[in-house]
This record gives structure tokens, C-alpha cells and sequence, in this order.
């Protein structure tokens, strides 16, 4: 008999952790940072979790004997499989032995990786080891031994468990739909998924195949169950186009690092308006890191309109190191924007801003919020210090965004066309309006709760 233990995930948008276990085999389907719970007791940066025993006994992560690095006890599961690299879905996976199995996509792991090695320090907990004076032997290979990739579209066996990914729309690429094949029974899960993006087709391919796999669960996200919006990343880009045209001064953006659709949007926002955009170190280092997927259709960094905007100061970190050595790369500091501010879209966020005393804004400037949900973020967002931020340098702020999540008339075509024996919604905060706007499909729902131990029969 194969049950799903439900971790997290549930009732709340984020930390999905959902343990599978099969009569020989168990795994966690994510392993996500819980933003909710660690908010109760956490402000990031200046009050962090120490070690993953404070995170246990305030119930953020789950009591599973073995699998943290402070437990000398073997661990009790083979591995986690992770659907794409959001830290509400991976990020937890720092906790964990170094040599517990990852199995993910291979876009998904060099996104973590560069994400992580461009990030605050972790110390012993950074993934991989990944530290900033180890990040480059992370990439050679050297101390990846629990990154398992898996191919798109293939079985991938983890004990007695087919495992299929499918690559599915989202807002960050590499993001996976995946099914389970255990001896007993089929389980689908979407992770996060939409229908409205660039790579639609890609979530089409990921139903059709949960359909002919005829699951008996389907564990579905809804995150935009009482957030239904239209906009989609056309509307985006028109939208966008019409503030940038209309700004005489420096056009200033913030959106997800690891949304790269949305870096491609602005991208063909400054070509539209005879701008270039200038991205953030960070975001440019990820796009560094997959230049090597060449199918992938990502932003070019060695684009003649397209730059990398460095702060100002004595030193660099072996990131933004890596990133001035390749000569091919357009660097700019606060200085050059400062002179060139009405031919510059500049990708720039909170903590970006320090930087605007040397920019100095001139009049006529603006700024696109494009973000998605806190939640989605590698950090959160402070809207209200944005604000003060913006009204301090006399810039506008307008709001241009298309969710990474498919609208609730989505869902339930989804739903309806996969034809599960079971729903289970997940990644929710409105589980009950969910069940009772799909409770004319046909199909089963049963509302899943923390802790709870699920049969499938």
C-alpha cells in the first residue's frame, strides 16, 4: 500500500513537503521553505534560525528520524525530488545530510546552485556545501554527489518508483509536473503550474501525459483560487512598453532573479523603446550559469543591449568576479546609469537602492514593480520601504505583473481533462472554495491537513 504524509503545503501556499512511501521505497515529493511558520518566530536577515533543531521544535520542519545533519541516525528516506527551484519548494533541502539524493532536472539544480553561491552566506548549511569559497567546485562536480539529474519526459527509477518529470509552465524555467509509478498506484503532482505563460505547450504535454498515466491522486495547486487575474506576459509587455515610452528619465524594474520569461519580457520592453536593460549581479549570474542550455531559448548576456549592473565597492564577491572576467560581458556601476539614465531599463530591487544616492534619478523617472507572490521570491519583498524608497526619489511606481500560477477556471479544466480517481489540493490558502468550485467535475476531493497520513487504495 503506497500513503502520502502531508508535511506542509496544506492550507497554506508554500513549504511543500509530501512524503511517499511505497512498500520498499520513500521520498519527499519538494522539500520547501515554510515563509508562514518561520514567520512567526523569524525576521530575516538579523533573526535566523541557528540549526535545524530550533526549526523542529517550533514544527517548521518535519520530525523525520535521520535526515538532518545533525542526526547521526541513517535516514528513513531515499531522497527528495524536487519540482523546480523555488525556495518554497526546495529551499529546506539545506538541513538535510550532503548525502541524502536530490533528483531533479538539470535547469532546476544549476538554478539553486547559482542562486546559492550568489546569496548571503549559509555556512554549514548551504546546499551542496556550496559555499562562497567552494561554488566553483560545486559546478566542476566536486561535491555534487547528491544532485541526481533527471530526464525530462523519462523514467527515473528511485527504488521501487518510476518517477516522470515533465517540464510545465511557471515563472521560473525547469519547473516539472511529475508523476509517481508505484507498484500500487499512479500519483500526479503539478507543483506549480500555468497555463497563460511563454511555455504553455509545456504544461499541455505535462496533462496530456498525467492523463494517459490515469492517476489515483492528483495533488493540484491553487494558489490564485481567490487571486484569479488575467494578465498574462503579453499584457506585460505592452504595458511596460507604454511607461518605458512615456518615461524621459531613468525606467527602473523589479521582478524574481529567477523569473527569466520576465527577463526576456523586458528585455524586448528596452529593444521596443531604444533602451537597454541593465540586470541585477544576481540575475545576470544565473543566466551565466545556463548559457550552457542552448535549446533553451534563455537572455543572452553577450546581447549588445543588454548589461550587468555591479554596486559600487572595495570588493567583489567570487560571483561578481566570475562575471567580469567574461570580457564579453557589457558591466555597468552606478556611475555609467548616472550619465545614461533615458536609454537605461534597470532591473533594480530594495536592496538594490543605496545605490541611487550615486544614480541620482533625474526627474521623469519611474518605476515597474513586476513581481510575484513573497512567497515565489528568494526574498521577500518589503513593499512599504519600496514606497518610502520611491517617494524619497520622486518615481512613480507602477504595478505590471502576470502570475506564475494558472487562474482558477484553469485548474479546474485541468482537473476535469486529467480525470484523477482523487484531488487533493495543495499550495492553497482556500482549500474549502476549491473543493467546492470543482465539486462539479465529477471526481472525488478530499482536502488534505497537516500531519495527516493519506492510504491510497
Amino acid at each position: 500500500m503506497t500513503t502520502i504524509t502531508f508535511y506542509g503545503g496544506v492550507g497554506e501556499v508554500g513549504g511543500n513537503k509530501f512524503l511517499v512511501e511505497s512498500k520498499e521505497t520513500s521520498l519527499f515529493l519538494d522539500f520547501g521553505k515554510n515563509y508562514a511558520r518561520e514567520k512567526k518566530f523569524y525576521e530575516e536577515p538579523f533573526l535566523r534560525p541557528k540549526d535545524e533543531e530550533h526549526l523542529l521544535s517550533l514544527g517548521i520542519i518535519p520530525k523525520v528520524p535521520g535526515i538532518y545533519k545533525a542526526d547521526e541516525n541513517e535516514p528513513m528516506i531515499d531522497g527528495i525530488v524536487l519540482s523546480h527551484a523555488h525556495t518554497d519548494h526546495g529551499d529546506s533541502i539545506r538541513y538535510l545530510k550532503d548525502d541524502l539524493p536530490v533528483h531533479c532536472g538539470s535547469v532546476t539544480k544549476h538554478i539553486i546552485l547559482a542562486r546559492e553561491f550568489s546569496g548571503l552566506s549559509q555556512g554549514e548549511y548551504a546546499i551542496s556545501k556550496c559555499s562562497k569559497v567552494r561554488g566553483q567546485d560545486c559546478y566542476e562536480q566536486k561535491c555534487l554527489k547528491n544532485f541526481v539529474e533527471i530526464e525530462t519526459g523519462q523514467k527515473h527509477r528511485i527504488g521501487d518508483i518510476n518517477v516522470i518529470q515533465h517540464h510545465v509552465d511557471h515563472s521560473t524555467p525547469g519547473a516539472c509536473g511529475t508523476i509517481l509509478e508505484t507498484p500500487d498506484s499512479v500519483i500526479a503532482y503539478t507543483g506549480d503550474i500555468r497555463v497563460h505563460g511563454r511555455r504553455q505547450r509545456l504544461t499541455r504535454s505535462f496533462i496530456e501525459a498525467a492523463k494517459k498515466a490515469k492517476p489515483d491522486i492528483l495533488l493540484i495547486e491553487g494558489t490564485n483560487m481567490l487571486e484569479g487575474k488575467m494578465n498574462n506576459e503579453e499584457d506585460v509587455m505592452s504595458k511596460a512598453v507604454d511607461v518605458a515610452d512615456r518615461t524621459k528619465g531613468l525606467v527602473m524594474t523589479g521582478f524574481s532573479n529567477a523569473d527569466l520569461d520576465r527577463a526576456r519580457t523586458f528585455h524586448e520592453v528596452a529593444k521596443a523603446t531604444g533602451r537597454t536593460l541593465v540586470l541585477s549581479a544576481k540575475q545576470a549570474y544565473i543566466l551565466h550559469r545556463l548559457r550552457q542550455f542552448k535549446d533553451q531559448d534563455f537572455l543572452s548576456l553577450k546581447d549588445d543591449d543588454v548589461a550587468i549592473f555591479l554596486k559600487s565597492k572595495k570588493r567583489r564577491s567570487p560571483f561578481e568576479i566570475e562575471l567580469e572576467s567574461e570580457k564579453s560581458y557589457n558591466i555597468l556601476e552606478a556611475g555609467d546609469v548616472k550619465g545614461r539614465q533615458k536609454e537605461i531599463l534597470l532591473a533594480f530591487t530594495l536592496y538594490d537602492m543605496n545605490e541611487t544616492f550615486e544614480i541620482k534619478p533625474i526627474v521623469g523617472s519611474s518605476y515597474i514593480l513586476s513581481s510575484s507572490e513573497p512567497f515565489d521570491e528568494e526574498m521577500e519583498i518589503s513593499y512599504d520601504k519600496l514606497c518610502n524608497w520611491l517617494q524619497y526619489l520622486g518615481m512613480p511606481l507602477y504595478q505590471i505583473h502576470a502570475s506564475g500560477h494558472a487562474r482558477p477556471f484553469e485548474l479546474k479544466e485541468i482537473i476535469a481533462e486529467i480525470s484523477p480517481e482523487v484531488v487533493m489540493p495543495i499550495h492553497t490558502s482556500s482549500p474549502d472554495l476549491y473543493a467546492s468550485f470543482i465539486s462539479d467535475v465529477g471526481v472525488k476531493v478530499d482536502i488534505p491537513e497537516d500531519g495527516m497520513v493519506y492510504q491510497i487504495h
